[in-house]
Formats: structure tokens, sequence, C-alpha cells
């Protein structure tokens, strides 16, 4: 169990982390610098959350090359938010947004093109090593789940200069989409070295599988971030604690309960479908499904390490 203000985040899955994880961290915090994402002035700032260890606490059993990749992916998302989305002018104006937005899928759909911004360069070579580890396929759908989650960000874009979100119940798929959970998650069998076949990986009970695991990161950040997105001074926040406030709840108590009973009944459907695969453990499927269930463990034990997040006072009233 993972505690959240006087509230514990349930968790029945074993964690592990990669045991090379040091090296990981350095060498994806050295990659983005080679990318020169980051100003100077926000480097210190930014490794002070640890958002290239994540990887190494998602992605334990992946092979070096394969861990490192999905990691500084995962260190690419975690710059791209700072720059341009949380506390960013930019992210709150959907029409300057849209500019770089352009630039990021255009790098996805047409990688031969040298892009001039860092962030866009950084993606391209992210890009070519996605496609050079993996399968055409596999290649596809992380690139298709990455478009969503930047064409999603637009939407999150409107939404905060709206000062509006739909209810909960629709806000949790925008969430999925926006969250780049499912894009992580299709670099799981990457890292592993073993492709689920399309049918397997497209069917009901995978894609049930999947979108559990995403749930489950977007309402576990949502759940501990909320109290730092709403402090003073700070924008609308686009997290699910606003929407069930928005839409019935008598206060934020009662919003932050009806998250987390979501987020329960998530964690109940990712483990009883990961046990559904487990029947038949010599396969890719079972093997992809295992990863992604200590994906999922791994995200909940790094975030309770990071400094990135707070813990919710459930106690706390409008």
């Amino acid at each position: 169990m993972t505690a959240v203000g006087d509230r514990e985040l349930w968790c029945p899955l074993e964690s592990s982390v990669h045991p090379m994880l040091t090296r990981i961290e350095a060498d994806s915090m050295a990659w983005l610098d080679a990318h020169h994402v980051l100003p100077p002035h926000r480097r210190a700032e930014f490794r002070s959350g640890a958002p290239a260890a994540l990887g190494s606490y998602t992605y334990p059993r992946g092979t070096r090359e394969g861990t490192q990749l999905a990691t500084d992916f995962i260190t690419w998302l975690f710059a791209f938010d700072d720059l341009y989305c949380d506390a960013n002018r930019i992210g709150s104006d959907p029409v300057e947004f849209s500019s770089i937005i352009g630039d990021l899928v255009h790098v996805l759909e047409s990688p031969a093109d040298n892009p001039v911004v860092p962030v866009a360069r950084a993606l391209r070579d992210l890009n070519g090593r996605v496609a050079a580890m993996g399968s055409p396929v596999q290649r596809r759908r992380w690139a298709d789940d990455t478009e969503k989650y930047l064409l999603t960000k637009l939407w999150e874009a409107g939404r905060r200069q709206a000062g509006s979100l739909p209810p909960l119940n629709s806000y949790v798929h925008l969430r999925r989409l926006g969250g780049a959970n499912v894009a992580c998650l299709m670099l799981t069998d990457i890292s592993l070295g073993r492709e689920v076949p399309a049918e397997v990986m497209c069917g009901d009970r995978m894609t049930g599988l999947v979108k559990a695991a995403a749930d489950l990161a977007d309402l576990d950040n949502d759940l501990l971030s909320y109290a730092r997105e709403s402090g003073p001074g700070e924008e609308f926040p686009i997290n699910g604690i606003t929407a069930a406030a928005l839409h019935g709840t008598p206060d934020i108590a009662a919003a932050s309960a009806l998250v987390l009973e979501l987020r329960d009944s998530r964690m109940r459907t990712l483990v009883a479908e990961s046990e559904g695969f487990a029947q038949f453990p010599d396969t890719p499927a079972a093997d992809f499904s295992r990863g992604v269930c200590e994906w999922v463990s791994g995200h909940i034990a790094w975030i309770m390490k990071s400094g990135r997040y707070s813990r919710l006072p459930f106690g706390a009233q409008e």
C-alpha cells in the first residue's frame, strides 16, 4: 500500500527495479542534454524530480537497449511537459501551442525531414530507434499513440483556457490519450524483445489490460498532483478531481474519494485481465501482460519517491 493523505493506493502487484538503473538514468539525462532540449538553467530542477529513473522502475526486465529507449522516451515526455504544458503560457494558448504540436506530429509522419526545434530533433531520434528495434507494426502503434498524446494536449490547452472539463467518466478517456501512458506501454514488448502478435494486441482482452494500466497511472498522477496543480498562482488544473468537483460532488474531499474509487476499480480490472494471460505463461502475450503489471507497480513505487508529487489532503474542503 502507498499512502495518499489519510488514504492508500491499493497495489497487490510486486515491483522491482532494473539492475542498471544508475547507468540508464545517467545516460538518459546525457541524451537529453546532447539534444539541447532543456535550457541549462532548467536542468538542475528537472533532474531533482528523477524523471530518468522512472524507466528502470517500469521496465525492470527489459534489455539494456530496450529499457534505455523506453527511459529516454519517458524523459522526453517529462521535458516536453515541463517546457510546453504545465505552468507554461504556451500550454494555455491552443493557437500558439498548435505550432509546436504540428512540428512534432510532422516528425513522426515524415521522419526523413530534419526538424529545427530541439524537442522535435530528440523525438526524431526516438522514432528512428523505435523503428530500428521494433517491427513496422510496433513502430506504427507507438507513433500513433504518441500522436494521440500530442493532439490531446491541444484539447487540454483548450479546456485550460475555457476553465472547464467534462464529467469524470468522459474525462478519463481523454486523459488516457493525453497521459502518453499507452504510448509508453507500447514499448513494453520492444523492451522485452518479444513482439505480441497484432491480432492479440488488438483484441478486447489486451486492449482492456492496456487501458486499465494507463488509467491507473493517470489517476494516480491526478490524485498525487492535485494539491500542487490547484495551489495559489496555478492555472486551471486538468485533473480528474477537478472534473468530479465540477459535476456533482459536494467538495474536494468527495471528488478525491470518487477518483480513488474509480482508480481502484481499474486495478481490479488489471489484475483480472492479467490472470487470464498468465494461464499461458510461455507466450509473448503473457510476457507482455506481466510487463504491463510491472509497469503499473513500478510507476507507483517511483511516483512516491519522486519530488514532483504531493500528498493529497482528503479532508480538505473547497
